[in-house]
């Protein structure tokens, strides 16, 4: 028999192993294509000037390889692992290690070059699918599918790299062992030791230590001592891998004390102490893994599908425009009857008048920083806005918000009017001071200007008010206002410039669509711009120009909340498509990590399976006793790694308004992954029974 025809029967023998190391390597070349020609389609080039969505593409692509190289080694790994008994054989027959690192090395790149073939196929078939999949999500123009040759080479050319970086090992791995370490390398045991006191201890630790994190985010534990955060972040990385390897002996110790309990369940319980003594790393892997792929989906779903409920929350009104003494200059009837002679079926419309006055905000050692400009509102405009009856004394005011302030506690303030000279004196004291102007330097430059002093004492704050829409641009900011007695009001109006003053017209319609599009043109008119200006909206009211007049223009643009939550769904839809590809390929290979280590231990496992045969145990027995050990090693990674993903899903959502919408679409991610992992273990379960022959 020559070399040739022991490759051909060596093949045919172990086709069932290589099919499905055949199949990983053909699903990682598929994947690296199918993002390798989102990368170099010509849309998302030229989209990347305007958004985020090349920059989100690379690093999904960053990650997807950084995983390919896990994944496939690890394969590698387990397919040499799992043939230990054979390549003892050969090396026991008189095979060289050289003859039996080229027998590897022309079965690996027999299924690389296979493995090419059907994913560049398979990727170039399915990338259709993977665009409608991505169009599906996105609001914004469809991409269309391109083939292009650098999405060939990028994936061809990772792989032959991971390809190349596996045949290196593999040479090391052959060369390195001898014949009876390769014969045992299928069935050694991977010894360890647990301690339950050491696990208790943990689990204690690790139970605090979710208990304390976001109380100690939030300031409400270890005040004075911001570094218990890392040091509870370390012990939530490190407890689990004590936790997870002494497991089986704290419920062992639990169930002592249950003689019937424990006699029942002795077999599995011994067994699944040295299993999971074993699997301790690969388990703790595997929950991180699944950890990260609870919060990338959890979090990315839950920010889509919150997205209307998000931007209506603080866009209460359907659309915002804002007047100034050079913009949007117009009369609010002239409006009102513009929107109802086309149809417009106007509900609510409301103008609140506003000034823009510059604060200074005290710090802990007494001096001031600018803080921009803070929106001043009297309390008689607020309560004919709001039709309530709020009372502000002299003196006083009440800091609004439309937004859940999450605790915000205004500090000492001076609303100082200032002139052009001022503010020159003030700047150039911030930007030689560290951005801090001291009281005397303060009361020096303000002098006679009449101002208004606020105690943080007695500054009420009142969030979730729905007083107006959210927004920041470079000109003006809504959302928040600070409310002053009408005494105090008139003296900061009658010493303000007059562009200071502006109002916000705030409109709600049942055909808003309509309204909208009537709006912008008339005020484009109203303002003498051309049709180049206001044919896109911003989601956050950011600049997008190198020429700041022009800027200034877009920000007046009308706010259509609509159209901000098509935004949105764009901006947040390429994150979620991203994630959730990146999320299902960690989920499955968590249950394709556990497959591969659950039968390279079938060997080891049927002298014990045999030894209970002898001793009188039905096969129905141990059917029954190896499904419940699988079952316990694979869902103990997708139950803590999934739970620590909820865990931080609800912790990273900032809104206590859209928290429970993030949790409920958090935990169908969940039992989604759940049931991907159920499927792995049927199919492990079924391929363990029928290869022990049980």
């Amino acid at each position: 028999m020559n070399f040739s025809s022991i490759i051909r029967k060596n093949f045919t023998h172990n086709f069932k192993k290589y099919i499905s190391f055949y199949f990983v390597n053909s699903l990682i070349i598929a994947m690296l294509f199918m993002y390798g020609s989102l990368i170099f389609n010509s849309e998302v080039i030229e989209s990347s000037k305007q958004s985020t969505l090349q920059t989100t593409v690379i690093f999904a692509l960053i990650a997807i390889t950084l995983f390919s190289i896990v994944f496939i080694t690890y394969a590698n790994i387990a397919f040499l692992k799992n043939r230990g008994k054979e390549f003892g054989m050969y090396l026991t027959l008189g095979m060289t290690t050289n003859n039996l690192i080229k027998l590897i090395f022309i079965e690996n790149l027999g299924i690389m070059v296979a493995s090419l073939i059907t994913g560049l196929l398979s990727g170039t078939l399915f990338g259709r699918l993977f665009y409608m999949a991505l169009n599906k999500i996105l609001t914004s123009k469809p991409l269309v599918y391109e083939l292009n040759r650098e999405s060939f080479l990028l994936s061809i050319g990772i792989f032959v790299l991971i390809f190349l970086g596996n045949a290196i090992f593999n040479v090391y791995y052959i060369k390195k062992v001898s014949i009876i370490d390769v014969i045992k390398s299928s069935k050694k045991k991977e010894a360890g030791k647990s301690n339950k006191f050491i696990g208790v201890v943990s689990l204690i630790l690790l139970i605090a230590s979710f208990y304390c994190l976001p109380k100690t985010l939030h300031g409400e534990m270890f005040k004075d001592k911001p570094t218990m955060v890392y040091v509870l972040m370390l012990l939530m990385l490190v407890c689990p891998y004590m936790v997870i390897g002494s497991f089986i002996d704290v419920v062992k110790w639990i169930l002592s004390k249950f003689p019937k309990s424990y006699n029942n369940n002795i077999l599995i319980l011994g067994n699944l102490s040295h299993r999971f003594t074993a699997y301790r790393s690969i388990l703790y892997i595997l929950s991180l893994l699944v950890a990260v792929a609870m919060v990338c989906m959890g979090y990315s779903y839950s920010t889509y599908a919150s997205s209307r409920v998000f931007m209506t929350a603080d866009n209460p009104y359907d659309i915002m425009f804002i007047e100034s003494d050079n913009y949007n200059k117009v009369k609010q009837e002239d409006i009102k009857t513009l929107l109802n002679q086309n149809n417009s079926k106007l509900t609510t419309y409301k103008v609140l008048e506003y000034m823009a006055v510059p604060v200074f905000k005290e710090d802990e050692k007494g001096n001031y920083s600018l803080d921009k400009t803070e929106n001043i509102i009297s309390e008689t405009n607020y309560n004919k806005h709001m039709g309530t009856n709020l009372r502000v004394n002299p003196g006083q005011s009440v800091y609004v918000t439309e937004y859940e302030s999450a605790g915000y506690k205004y500090p000492n303030s001076i609303f100082a009017p200032m002139n052009e000279k001022q503010k020159a004196k003030v700047q150039y004291i911030l930007s030689n001071n560290n951005y801090v102007i001291s009281k005397n330097d303060l009361n020096s430059i303000l002098g006679s200007t009449a101002c208004i002093k606020i105690n943080k004492n007695d500054i009420k704050e009142k969030d979730n008010s729905k007083f107006t829409n959210e927004r920041d641009t470079p000109v003006y900011n809504t959302g928040a206002g600070m409310i002053l007695n009408d005494k105090d009001h008139e003296t900061l109006k009658n010493n303000i410039a007059t562009s200071a003053i502006k109002r916000m017209h705030l409109i709600n319609a049942k055909n808003s669509d309509e309204a909208f599009e009537v709006l912008i043109n008339h005020l484009r008119g109203v303002n003498k711009l051309d049709k180049s200006y206001w044919n896109e909206g911003s989601m956050w009211g950011d600049s997008t120009s190198d020429d700041a007049n022009r800027n200034i223009k877009e920000a007046y643009r009308p706010v259509y909340t609509e159209e901000l939550v098509n935004l949105r769904l764009n901006q947040s839809g390429i994150l979620l498509f991203t994630m959730m590809f990146i999320g299902v390929l960690f989920t499955i290979a968590n249950g394709v990590v556990l497959y591969y280590k659950v039968l390279s231990d079938i060997d080891e496992e049927e002298e014990r399976l045999m030894s209970l045969n002898r001793i009188g145990v039905l096969k129905k027995e141990v059917r029954l006793m190896i499904s419940k050990e699988l079952a316990l090693v694979f869902f103990i990674p997708i139950i803590f790694g999934g739970l620590t993903g909820l865990y931080f899903v609800n912790m990273i959502v900032l809104k206590k308004s859209t928290a429970d919408l993030f949790m409920e679409k958090s935990i169908i991610i969940f039992i989604v992954g759940s049931i991907i992992q159920g499927i792995f273990y049927l199919i492990s379960r079924r391929k363990y029974i029928k290869q022990a022959n049980i």
